[in-house]
């Protein structure tokens, strides 16, 4: 069989049984015989491309054999090389922290090779008995994604990570405020730090980073039109200093997420008011004008964190205990329900891919509705048994 072979370049042939094989020479052992490295995959580029990724690294010095990497070396390797280029920086960022804080610990210092799925079910035991469920889940669909890359670089034979059992998952339900708790919280947040950003959050639904990100370019006032287009993020960044979290601008969550609302006649007057007190604050040499609706007193970008306080704060000013911010999302969602908005208009407005999300969140919401519609029938229907 025809074999391709350059300086340098190694060997790449075709197998009987259609797929491609390669091979290198990746150094001598203790008798100076050569060691060869074979790479295999279904087209020639496919094993071209993991020859030639080889021969680089073992050019640089940074090759490591197979039998000799780490965990730890690889996830390094799959977060610079298969990730870092192909999901966004928030995603990047949740890799890295279930990487760092959950499997690192744990298993990170063995090879791959000695990877056995009893010892990675013992470290998902561990941290069910310490984490809810969805984060354990996260965690295990992260470790499942590097192992997988790594067997399909024939770095390990199996990914051990594929037989392990996952902890019974439970869904955290955000609460909705009632329509008293609404009132309260919005008279506390008419004098509180932010609170117009509360009370639009309450009257469109839009998530804490979407609120965030918004400028007034994003607002329609003469026609009283928000259009969402972007969130922030707060990421973490590699650098010669080391690791830092930075607050940057992206496109929001889904393709669903980029959206129009139309607003309220209350929430566009609070925006009238609010556009024309930050005009006199601009005069101030201080302030960085970054066009942002909400910012700090110096015109930069609110941190999401902070602004989880500042909603603490308003709801201990109302009395109101056992929220997070994302209730007022729930809550707009809630009061739309009950006023008879349809699902797959208020999945378009919350921005939800798929109407299915939409109706899975608010299952609790759904039977009273139920029982509402159907008593509307009793004049048109039910007469007609007596």
């Amino acid at each position: 069989m025809a074999k391709k072979r350059g300086q340098n370049e190694g060997t790449i042939a075709k197998r009987p049984d259609g797929t491609w094989w390669a091979r290198i020479t990746v150094g001598k052992d203790t008798q100076g015989r050569q060691k060869r490295k074979a790479f295999y995959g279904k087209t020639r580029k496919e094993v071209q491309l993991k020859m030639t990724t080889a021969l680089t690294e073992l050019n640089h010095g940074s090759f490591v054999e197979p039998s000799k990497i780490t965990v730890n070396e690889w996830l390094d390797f799959w977060l610079a090389n298969y990730k870092a280029q192909a999901v966004k920086p928030t995603t990047l960022t949740i890799y890295m922290s279930r990487t760092d804080n959950h499997i690192r610990p744990a298993i990170g210092n063995l090879r791959l090779q000695d990877l056995r799925t009893e010892t990675i079910q013992s470290m998902i035991n561990e941290l069910t008995k310490r984490f809810a469920p969805e984060t354990v889940k996260g965690v295990s669909i992260t470790l499942h994604a590097a192992l997988e890359q790594a067997k399909k670089n024939n770095l390990t034979s199996a990914n051990c990570a594929s037989g392990i059992v996952l902890p019974k998952a439970t869904k955290t339900r955000v609460l909705a405020l009632t329509l008293e708790e609404q009132r309260r919280f919005a008279e506390a947040a008419k004098s509180a730090y932010m609170g117009n950003m509360f009370l639009l959050g309450l009257g469109t639904g839009l998530r804490i980073g979407e609120l965030i990100a918004l400028t007034w370019n994003d607002i329609d006032l003469e026609n009283g039109i928000l259009r969402v287009n972007r969130t922030i993020n707060i990421v973490k960044t590699q650098d010669s200093g080391g690791q830092k979290w930075i607050k940057t601008f992206g496109t929001p969550k889904t393709v669903s997420s980029v959206r129009s609302i139309p607003l309220l006649p209350y929430i566009l007057d609070m925006l009238k008011s609010a556009k024309g007190n930050q005009e006199k604050i601009k005069w101030n040499k201080a302030y960085e004008n970054n066009n942002l609706v909400f910012a700090t007193k110096c015109g930069k970008p609110l941190d999401p964190r902070n602004m989880q306080r500042a909603f603490q704060s308003v709801c201990a000013r109302a009395g109101l205990t056992g929220f997070h911010i994302h209730s007022l999302r729930h809550t707009f969602a809630t009061r739309g329900l009950e006023q008879g908005i349809e699902l797959r208009v208020l999945q378009d407005l919350l921005g939800h891919s798929t109407i299915k999300i939409t109706a899975d969140l608010y299952t609790h919401v759904l039977p009273d509705l139920k029982k509402d519609s159907i008593m509307k029938l009793k004049d048109t229907i039910t007469d007609n048994f007596i």
